[in-house]
């Protein structure tokens, strides 16, 4: 049954004992798909989509893969609801969230795949609202006067050595809700938890 909707890919729900155990408030990571993380373009409606799509105490039918947990302990699944819809192809077709495949789980990979592309296709829900502001920026056509300080040498002042932990390694799509507080990402940022750009996340 579901508890809890924490944003557009990652919900809570109670097992049945089964695949998962007969415990509540199971975090469990949708498999094969990565809605915007919250505060990012689009991440209100991905949210509002999973809502409607898995109402709070509606319940469901899950399937696991070869991996049934990442190395965060969140269960990793394929869900339908009620009505028999296959929710992680569905958020992918219609653009709340983006095909990723999180190997070696891949029985499901071709279906949301294939949703994915024909999303992007018709530039349906984020491939739309979010085009302009996933583009990367234009390098200047004239280089930088040979006396500008490296960047590397930028983010030194505004965030001081040690004052909060590196961000965690690339792999299965992490929120700030799965971390316990601000973390260092700098300009390697795999799970887009640096809103501001300022080389710190979840802040």
């Amino acid at each position: 049954m579901v508890e809890r909707i924490v944003d557009g890919d990652t919900i809570e729900v109670s097992g049945d004992g089964e695949i998962l155990p007969r415990e509540s408030a199971l975090r469990v990571r949708l498999l094969a798909i990565d809605a915007p993380e919250e505060g990012a373009c689009y991440s209100d409606e991905a949210t509002a989509r999973t809502e409607q799509l898995l109402p709070v105490g509606s319940t469901v039918r899950i399937e696991r893969d070869k991996d049934l947990k990442d190395r965060y302990d969140r269960y990793l699944l394929y869900v339908w609801n009620e009505q028999g819809e296959f929710v992680n192809e569905s958020l992918v077709r219609t653009g709340h969230a983006e095909a990723v495949l999180f190997e070696p789980n891949d029985k499901h990979w071709p279906t949301v795949s294939q949703a994915g592309d024909a999303a992007e296709l018709n530039d349906s829900g984020l491939w739309s609202a979010c085009g302009t502001e996933a583009e990367t920026p234009t390098p200047p056509d004239t280089p930088p006067p040979a006396d500008t300080t490296p960047p590397a040498d930028i983010p030194e002042p505004t965030v001081p050595e040690g004052a909060y932990p590196p961000g965690p390694p690339p792999g299965p799509d992490l929120d700030c809700s799965d971390l316990p507080g601000p973390v260092m990402v700098g300009s390697d940022d795999p799970h887009r938890l640096d809103r501001d750009g300022d080389g710190i996340g979840c802040e």
